[in-house]
């Protein structure tokens, strides 16, 4: 049986637009309606109304051309098509670039380790303290607004972030060199999810030796 709104729709149908009727279309599969039922009380063909829902992904300054007559609708799906090919290919390219980002930022912890001269144990203890302090900032909701100078190279962050020499037997090591972990992890890597999962790639590699 039809409903209430495929009725109205059909008896808009020839004096609405094409991406009216496709808002149309929209509105009524919205409710639950499949599209081949739709296309079944509107008498049209299912890939007509799958090709006009399509115009509806269109960037709006291009939805405006079309109503004003300066483009068709199988242009207007043609660049929507394209928006979203670009869309698409913008999002691998920024999880590549974050990838990169996180392989990088573990190398160079992965490399400052030797740095505490102790063995393989002791280093992997270094970084999981690192990771503990920074959870327990994390949900202490403690959230430093001191940021590096912008093109702050690491070894500098690194040098600066140094804490004091050791001059008490009592220190413990692992402590120390996990502080100055978290210190310079924290201004050489300001993007929170860089920095842990670069955290943990680095523990995978030292593990792994």
């Amino acid at each position: 049986m039809s409903s209430p709104s495929i009725t109205q729709l059909q008896s808009d149908w020839f004096s609405f637009s094409d991406l009216d009727r496709a808002k149309g279309v929209l509105a009524i599969k919205e409710t639950g309606i499949s599209l081949r039922s739709i296309a079944a009380h509107l008498q049209f063909s299912e890939s007509l109304l799958r090709h006009l829902l399509k115009a509806l992904l269109a960037p709006a300054g291009d939805q405006a051309l079309a109503r004003k007559g300066k483009i068709s609708t199988n242009e207007l799906v043609r660049r929507a098509g394209a928006g979203l090919h670009r869309s698409v290919k913008n999002c691998q390219a920024s999880a590549l670039h974050r990838k990169r980002e996180i392989r990088i930022a573990a190398d160079i912890i992965y490399d400052w380790l030797p740095h505490a001269q102790l063995f393989g144990p002791a280093l992997e203890m270094i970084v999981k303290e690192a990771q503990r302090k920074f959870l327990l900032m994390k949900d202490a909701g403690l959230h430093s607004s001191a940021v590096a100078p912008p093109d702050t190279p690491i070894h500098q962050i690194i040098r600066l972030t140094k804490p004091p020499a050791m001059t008490d037997d009592r220190i413990d090591v692992v402590s120390w060199f996990a502080d100055w972990l978290c210190k310079w992890c924290f201004f050489a890597f300001p993007d929170e999810d860089v920095r842990n999962c670069g955290l943990s790639l680095a523990l995978e590699k030292q593990q792994a030796r």
